[in-house]
């Protein structure tokens, strides 16, 4: 900075002693100008001049490193206009296909999933929690969903095939309607039981759950259901017994849930626990409600339907304190 004003301070001086004379102002503009050119081309004149600021670029990181990174904030996600529809041309069809040849087949599945009328007011949330001498958690909270604007919706027709036999029972279609979750939400992380490897989990919501119907005679060609003959459960409603807020059946602090795939002398097995508690805590408890259940059967040679109304049934309070399964292929 100061070359510069140096050099203005002359460049002004030489323009004073040469304005009286003929000719002036075209030297004077010559010379000014070779004189600037000159001395700004001087070493210490470029350096004087501020270098643009690089632009700022990703740089690789080592294992060590990486594995140093923790989350903060996490991610919200959440969906809008859901909508995953079979069509009746090509079906979506989920099948279990046993050793055996038997299946089991969840086909035409239709589900979907209303909004909020504003979709990131009260959205999923994606995190990495850290815990003190253990493993690290996934947590996927569950949007609050207190005025139960986000419902789901669920047909689907199940079928099971015998190979032996080469039957096929099929068991009619499926339906829930305007099923809310609550609160909650998933959480996963390696197990820290010894000697075992897998995924271990935490899980609970508050559940309603407007209607769960199976009706027995399915749908026709069209999609249309046949509700003759039916089971429907109305009005479910599953909370914690003590806070009426979201019900854990699974806590990775203190109840943990395992999922694994494990190996015994009878064979290979998919493997699904809740194990006994790991604190002096008690399990956490629940409360189960359903406001309505109806059997329907159609009548014969055009008489009524039998209609057969069991009303409401309730749970005050219920625990898994301990759950196994082992779910083994062609058992």
């Amino acid at each position: 900075m100061m070359l510069k004003e140096a050099v203005r301070a002359k460049l002004f001086a030489i323009a004073s002693r040469c304005r009286g004379e003929r000719g002036a102002g075209v030297l004077t503009g010559v010379f000014s100008g070779a004189i600037a050119l000159l001395l700004l081309s001087h070493p210490v004149a470029r350096a004087a001049v501020p270098a643009e600021k690089a632009a700022p670029t990703m740089q690789p990181l080592e294992d060590d490193e990486l594995s140093k990174v923790r989350g903060a904030d996490g991610i919200a996600f959440n969906l809008q206009n859901f909508s995953l529809t079979s069509s009746l041309t090509n079906p979506l069809t989920l099948t279990y296909l046993s050793p055996t040849g038997a299946s089991l087949a969840l086909s035409n599945l239709d589900l979907s999933r209303s909004d909020d009328p504003d979709q990131f007011a009260d959205p999923y949330q994606l995190s990495l929690l850290t815990r003190t001498g253990l493993p690290d958690v996934i947590a996927v909270d569950f949007p609050l969903n207190a005025a139960g604007n986000q419902k789901w919706q669920l047909t689907a027709d199940f079928a099971n095939h015998d190979a032996a036999s080469g039957t096929t029972f099929l068991g009619g279609t499926l339906q829930v309607q305007d099923l809310t979750m609550k609160g909650g939400g998933l959480y996963v992380s390696p197990s820290t039981i010894a000697d075992t490897q897998g995924i271990a989990f935490g899980l609970g919501t508050q559940l309603d759950i407007g209607s769960l119907a199976v009706y027995s005679r399915g749908r026709n060609a069209a999609g249309v259901i046949d509700t003759s003959d039916s089971l429907a459960i109305t009005g479910i409603h599953l909370v914690d017994a003590n806070t009426g807020g979201a019900w854990m059946l699974a806590d990775l602090d203190k109840h943990p849930g395992l999922i694994n795939a494990a190996t015994d002398s009878n064979g290979s097995y998919l493997h699904l626990q809740i194990g006994w508690p790991t604190t002096s805590d008690p399990v956490a408890a629940g409360a189960l409600r359903i406001d309505n259940i109806t059997f329907t059967t159609a009548g014969i040679g055009g008489a009524p339907a039998t209609v057969t109304n069991l009303g409401s049934a309730s749970i005050a309070s219920m625990q898994i304190n301990y759950l196994d399964l082992k779910l083994r292929t062609g058992q």
